[in-house]
């Protein structure tokens, strides 16, 4: 009798396990997969984004139309060993013909393209995955219009992104479970995978998880995959309904991962509490708190809130295992803030020099002007291009050209102020915009700048190399005219401008050398 006393209530909880956990684990399994889903989204639209701003920012560069189809070419090629995720940057002029393309021949009509026809109607757009009629791969592409002076349309600057891309981000954020997590068109055509088995085709009309994203219904429970296996999945739309995100988990995996999990826990948990039930209590309150707190860290986390703290757990009263678990989950927490702060940073910042991007000047020039223009303080810029930098990497190879480009920026750096922002424009092409600091300043700096150059010497591949550079410098000083609340984009533009021309004063004089423009007040505000 005794026995049967003591059993009973092991094989009750086992018969409750039996009958009711199933559905338990597979409402965890999918609120996992949702989770993965939703971070997976936010990654692939944050991308998305910074490659469409990049695109934006180099539609607006007035030399798009200023510099002929070689040096623009030239200017392409730049820009794209410096911003991740493109393989070809074009522009297409206002008929719909490619003009400049760095990877294939112009004159490809895209005048039927959607991007182009959204370009003339003034907008950018983030196009669907399309059969690239210049190489044959599928890509999708991120447009911008460009427009002259007078605000006339005058084509537009497209960059073309490999699906493979989009796969390596999915894989980034990837989680380690045996999930499936598929990029898929409206249509359900598979744009990328991610996960441990990569060979499904994509989801059709019929199929249940397709059928739920296109009702915008949840996905809740058992059903059948377009394989016949029975899965828990989950889905999510991308760019407003541009794309969808779609994860499965096969039931068999979710059993097979929990069984031995959760049953012999539930053994071991019937035995100590027939044996140990007020000590099992008491460890079951020492659990409970800290538990919660790392679920709730958890949602802030999953919710996109990654400056939560974490904090230590007191270990007063708390087991050494759960004290081990919240160290490694802060560690976690910890590397993941770090990998974003690091891919942040990456979009800021040229990878080769170490210098701020065109990006960063345009976001953070504006504000260093308007507080020198506010202060009545002058304001300087200094456009610098290495002489000859063609033949540097006809003669010695990419890999030197890329020690000059690194050697210049070092020395650049230690030149100027900690207060001036130094940035590569594109190529062979930096900016220094100095703050607070008139004509004779900005001239002497760049002199400085040009005679260590003169005197600079850069290994590469057991040959030295020398160089010079061209200096324009463009100062605007004086009294500050009306203009806008917080509108120094349009000074540095023009300051931009009259450094651009300087300097093209500077090659024409015979290079090696510095020419210096005064900005005035009307020319800044045009």
């Amino acid at each position: 009798m005794l026995w049967a006393m003591l059993l009973l209530p092991i094989l009750a909880g086992v018969g409750f396990f039996l009958a009711h956990s199933s559905r338990t684990l597979q409402d965890k399994a999918v609120g996992e997969l949702k989770a993965a889903v939703r971070l997976q989204q936010q990654f692939i639209e944050q991308w998305v984004s910074e490659r469409s701003g990049d695109i934006d920012f180099l539609a607006a560069d007035p030399r798009i139309l200023a510099l002929p189809p070689q040096a623009l070419n030239d200017l392409f090629l730049g820009i794209l060993g410096g911003i991740p995720g493109f393989i070809d940057i074009i522009y297409v002029d206002e008929t719909g013909f490619t003009k400049v393309d760095p990877k294939s021949p112009a004159g490809v009509d895209l005048s039927d393209r959607d991007y182009f026809l959204m370009a003339k109607a003034g907008k950018s757009n983030v196009s669907d995955v399309l059969d690239s009629r210049l190489s044959g791969e599928k890509v999708f592409v991120v447009s911008s219009p460009v427009h002259d002076a007078r605000g006339v349309f005058k084509g537009l600057v497209l960059g073309a992104v490999s699906l493979e891309a989009l796969s390596t981000l999915m894989q980034t954020v990837q989680d380690e479970s045996a999930s499936r997590t598929y990029l898929l068109r409206a249509n359900g055509e598979l744009i990328a995978p991610s996960g441990p088995d990569g060979g499904w085709a994509g989801l059709k009309p019929g199929d249940t998880l397709f059928e739920r994203a296109l009702a915008n219904e949840e996905s809740r429970g058992i059903y059948r995959s377009a394989e016949q296996k029975r899965v828990v999945g989950t889905y999510q739309w991308v760019l407003g309904g541009k794309w969808l995100l779609a994860a499965e988990r096969p039931e068999s995996d979710i059993l097979s991962t929990h069984a031995w999990v959760l049953g012999v826990p539930l053994l071991g948990a019937t035995l100590v509490f027939l044996i140990f039930g007020p000590a099992a209590l008491r460890l079951a309150r020492s659990l409970d708190a800290p538990l919660r707190r790392l679920e709730e860290h958890a949602r802030q986390i999953e919710a996109g809130n990654f400056d939560v703290d974490c904090t230590p757990l007191s270990s007063r009263g708390v087991p050494e295992e759960v004290l081990r678990l919240n160290q490694a989950y802060c560690l976690m927490v910890d590397r993941v803030r770090i990998a974003l702060d690091a891919l942040r940073q990456a979009s800021y910042t040229d990878f080769l020099t170490g210098a701020a991007n065109r990006k960063q000047l345009f976001l953070e020039g504006p504000r260093l002007l308007d507080a020198s223009l506010r202060s009545g303080q002058p304001v300087s810029l200094l456009m610098l291009d290495l002489d000859f930098f063609k033949r540097v990497n006809d003669t010695f190879g990419h890999a030197a050209g890329d020690a000059v480009l690194a050697g210049f920026s070092s020395l650049l750096r230690n030149a100027i102020r900690k207060s001036d922002l130094f940035a590569r424009y594109g190529g062979e092409e930096f900016a220094v915009l100095a703050p607070n600091a008139g004509a004779v300043s900005a001239r002497e700096l760049a002199e400085r700048i040009r005679q260590a150059v003169e005197r600079l010497e850069v290994p590469a591949g057991g040959v030295s190399v020398r160089f010079t550079v061209s200096i324009g410098v463009a100062t605007l000083e004086g009294p500050v005219w009306p203009r806008e609340e917080g509108s120094g984009a349009e000074p540095l533009e023009a300051l931009l401008a009259r450094a651009d021309e300087a300097l093209y004063l500077a090659k024409a004089a015979g290079r090696n050398r510095v020419e210096l423009l005064a900005l005035e007040h009307n020319t800044a505000q045009a």
